[in-house]
């Protein structure tokens, strides 16, 4: 109706009110939303992949686009961080040669090997002292002979990184040889442990003498209660000389595998929390920022999960079934919005951390076989190591 209609002061003014009052639910609405899915991207970190194209594609966290890359010898197998995020130790699939990158640069600084034309020595447990001056692992040769190959002992050495030579056997604890070791640094470097699955034994890294020992079966549950399962792998969401973690013990009395949560002072020898979550299951573990939550993949074939840890509420609070992959790897964001589900294939997807609905699928040019997130800022400098 003609009576009806407004002026265009009138409708201007309507139109004023509406957009204020839209622009005002959608406020409440994003504060309403939890974080997560109001975040946008899943950080400003950096995302390393290494590939079977030989070379470590560098991708922006935010726009998960390739902006770099980095050339490299050989497939990179394997590689390690250095405590202060500036090199990647990359081994090749032999795990006989190691290349040192720089990061910064985006070029190869060198390569070394132990293995000569009759000996192959592989490397394995590596690890890097956080001032760069030597690395531990443990060392097994093959020895080419007309008729067969000799196969050596492994043997735990020290590296010297400066001038490429073993210089050091350390005698394996208690005696006892080991195909392989875990070997952990202090912050300073001064200290270094190692891991056994009853006791955590502390050496002095100058002298090479067994200095401490932390029973650490009996520290966190009384004797008798089986053989202690736990990792002290590194993680970019902790702070260093600490170690949060799942364990798996066996109850004696009704022989159960149980498993747990842990956090641990190792330079103090404490242990922070840890509580029991239930019977064990082959479930991952990864550090969320902010340390108050971590995630899991649960992967048997036709049943793939996504797990999350309350570590505040000391519990599993969300078990969701997702379209996962017979071999992936879990890497969570650095703002902690999201999850990355790579390793097996060419493709990274994106998953939201609260919902773990689907947000996306990032396609890179070559299958990859590593990936390693940093995030923004410097790395961590060596401090203080109290014994």
């Amino acid at each position: 109706m003609r009576g009806s209609s407004l002026s265009r002061a009138q409708r201007g003014n309507c139109t004023s009110r509406l957009g204020g009052t839209v622009r005002a639910g959608l406020a409440m609405l994003a504060i309403a939303l939890p974080g997560p899915l109001r975040a946008q991207g899943g950080g400003n970190g950096t995302m390393y992949v290494g590939t079977y194209a030989k070379n470590i594609l560098v991708l922006d966290e935010a726009t998960m686009k390739v902006r770099d890359s980095i050339k490299v010898s050989a497939i990179p197998y394997t590689m390690v961080l250095s405590f202060d995020r500036k090199h990647f130790y990359v081994f090749d699939p032999f795990v006989e040669t190691v290349e040192v990158v720089d990061i910064a640069g985006k070029k190869s600084l060198g390569t070394f090997t132990l293995s000569t034309p009759t000996t192959r020595v592989r490397m394995t447990g590596f690890n890097v002292d956080p001032l760069e001056r030597y690395a531990f692992m443990v060392i097994k040769g093959y020895t080419k002979k007309p008729d067969r190959y000799e196969v050596g002992k492994p043997t735990l050495v020290r590296y010297d990184l400066a001038k490429h030579v073993v210089t050091d056997t350390i005698p394996w604890p208690k005696g006892e040889e080991r195909e392989a070791a875990q070997i952990i640094f202090s912050p300073k470097g001064d200290v270094m442990y190692f891991f056994t699955s009853e006791d955590v034994l502390v050496y002095d890294t100058q002298t090479l003498k067994q200095v401490d020992r932390w029973d650490l079966q009996r520290t966190l549950f009384e004797e008798g209660m089986g053989r202690l399962g736990i990792g002290f792998g590194s993680d970019m969401y902790e702070d260093p000389g600490h170690y949060t973690n799942l364990f798996r013990y066996t109850d004696p009395v009704n022989h159960r595998t149980l498993m747990g949560v842990a956090r641990m002072d190792l330079i103090n020898r404490n242990i922070e929390y840890f509580y029991t979550l239930g019977p064990s299951q082959g479930v991952s573990f990864s550090l969320a920022p902010g340390r108050t939550r971590a995630y899991g993949l649960f992967s048997q074939t036709g049943n793939y999960q996504f797990w999350s840890y309350d570590l505040e509420g000391r519990r599993v609070d969300r078990r969701v079934e997702f379209r996962g992959r017979p071999r992936m790897g879990l890497t969570v964001s650095t703002n902690g919005s999201q999850l990355y589900i790579g390793v097996a294939g060419s493709t990274i997807d994106r998953y939201d951390s609260h919902t773990f609905a689907l947000l996306g699928t990032t396609t890179l040019n070559a299958d990859m076989t590593r990936m390693i997130l940093i995030p923004a800022g410097p790395g961590p400098r060596p401090g203080p190591s109290p014994r």
